[in-house]
C-alpha cells in the first residue's frame, strides 16, 4: 500500500482500490465512491501526475450485475476469483436492509478475510460495518456503523469496540464511517492519509464537503422502544407521552401505577432497555430539539416548556447528550 507518510508525486505507485457490489446495497455509497476517485485522478493529472493515481475495481460474485438500492443495476468489472489484488478493499453500506440482506452476504466473507490477512486496508461504509464485523475482522477493535443500528450492533457483536458517537473510527487496516453521508468523511481520510493530504482538501473544497464533522450525536433520534409485551409498561409509556412536561418523580409514578419502586425500574428498564428516569430524559430532549428547530423560542423558554426548571443544567445535559450546544444544533438544523 501507498506510505501513508509520504505525499504523492508523479511517480508515485497507484493505489489498487476493489469496492464490493452485492445485492441490495446502496446505490449511492457506490456511485459517490466512484465519482470521487475519478475526481481525485482528475484532478492529480491535471496537477501534473503522469497517470492516475488510483486503480478502482468494483466486484461481485459472479462477475454479474447487481442490484443496488433504488432498483439500480450496478455492473462490476471483475467477479471474486478473477479481482485483482487490492490494497483497499471497500464494503459500501446497505441502508436499513441490513438485518435482511445478512446472511446472503456470507459469501463475501472469505474473501474479506483473505485480503485483510494478505494486509489489504478494509474501509466499510454506513452498515457495511456488519458485514466486517461478521467476518470477525472487528472483534476486539474499534468501529463505528450508523447511530440507528447501534445497538443491534453491539448485542450481535459484543466482542467489538463499538463508537457510535464516531462519524470515522481507525484501528489499524480496518476503517469504518457511519451514516451514509459520513462516507465522504471517510473518503475524505482515505485521500489525507493514502494519496496527498492537499489533494484530499482541495477536492473537499471544490464538492462542499464539510470535513470538520466527527460525531454523529446530533443527528441522533432517541429511540423509545414499544416491540415489548409487558402491557403495564405500555399504560406507564402512554401516560409519559402525554405528561412528561410535568414535574414527575420515579417513585412518584411507580405508585401512581401500583408498582414497588425497585420492581418498577427493573420491569421498565428490561422493556424499554432504559431507566425510567433515562426515558423521561430523552423525551424532553426529543421536545427541545424539535422546539429548537422548527420555533423562535429561546432555549431559557424551551427549557419551561419540556418540564424543566433550571436551563442552566438543561444547558448542560442538552450539550452533554447531544453532543453540541443548544443554539449550535438550532443553527445546524432550524428550518
Amino acid at each position: 500500500m501507498t506510505d501513508p507518510n509520504q505525499p504523492i508525486s508523479p511517480d508515485s505507485p497507484r493505489l489498487r482500490i476493489s469496492i464490493l457490489l452485492a445485492q441490495g446495497c446502496s446505490a449511492t455509497s457506490v456511485a459517490s465512491m466512484l465519482e470521487v476517485f475519478e475526481s481525485i485522478n482528475f484532478l492529480a493529472l491535471s496537477r501534473g501526475a503522469r497517470e492516475a493515481r488510483l486503480r478502482v475495481t468494483t466486484v461481485s460474485l459472479d462477475g454479474r450485475p447487481v442490484t443496488a438500492s433504488g432498483g439500480v443495476t450496478l455492473r462490476p468489472t471483475h467477479r471474486i476469483d478473477t479481482a485483482p489484488e487490492a490494497d483497499l478493499v471497500i464494503v459500501p453500506g446497505f441502508l436499513f436492509r441490513i438485518m435482511e440482506l445478512l446472511p446472503r452476504l456470507s459469501a463475501w466473507l472469505p474473501w474479506l478475510r483473505q485480503h485483510h490477512a494478505a494486509g489489504s486496508a478494509i474501509a466499510t461504509v454506513c452498515t457495511g460495518a456488519f458485514l466486517a464485523a461478521e467476518a470477525g475482522l472487528l472483534d476486539h477493535r474499534r468501529a463505528t456503523t450508523h447511530w440507528y443500528y447501534a445497538d443491534t450492533f453491539r448485542k450481535r457483536y459484543p466482542k467489538v469496540n463499538l463508537q457510535d458517537s464516531q462519524t470515522v473510527t481507525v484501528d489499524g487496516q480496518l476503517l469504518c464511517s457511519g451514516g451514509a453521508t459520513a462516507g465522504n468523511d471517510l473518503m475524505l481520510y482515505l485521500l489525507e492519509t493514502y494519496v496527498d493530504r492537499a489533494l484530499a482538501r482541495e477536492f473537499a473544497k471544490k464538492l462542499l464537503i464539510d470535513s470538520s464533522r466527527t460525531d454523529q450525536s446530533p443527528y441522533r433520534t432517541a429511540s423509545f422502544n414499544r416491540r415489548h409485551e409487558d402491557d403495564a409498561i405500555h399504560r406507564v409509556q402512554d401516560w409519559l407521552d402525554r405528561n412528561y412536561r410535568e414535574s414527575l418523580q420515579v417513585g412518584a409514578l411507580a405508585d401512581r401505577f401500583g408498582f414497588s419502586h425497585r420492581n418498577f425500574v427493573r420491569r421498565f428498564k428490561a422493556a424499554t432497555r432504559q431507566s425510567p428516569g433515562q426515558y423521561l430524559q430523552n423525551l424532553r430532549l426529543e421536545d427541545a430539539k424539535q422546539r429548537l428547530e422548527s420555533s423562535k423560542a429561546s432555549f431559557e423558554q424551551i427549557t419551561y416548556q419540556v418540564g424543566y426548571e433550571d436551563p442552566n443544567s438543561f444547558r448542560r445535559l442538552f450539550a452533554d447528550r447531544v453532543g453540541v450546544s443548544p443554539m449550535d444544533y438550532r443553527r445546524k438544523f432550524q428550518r
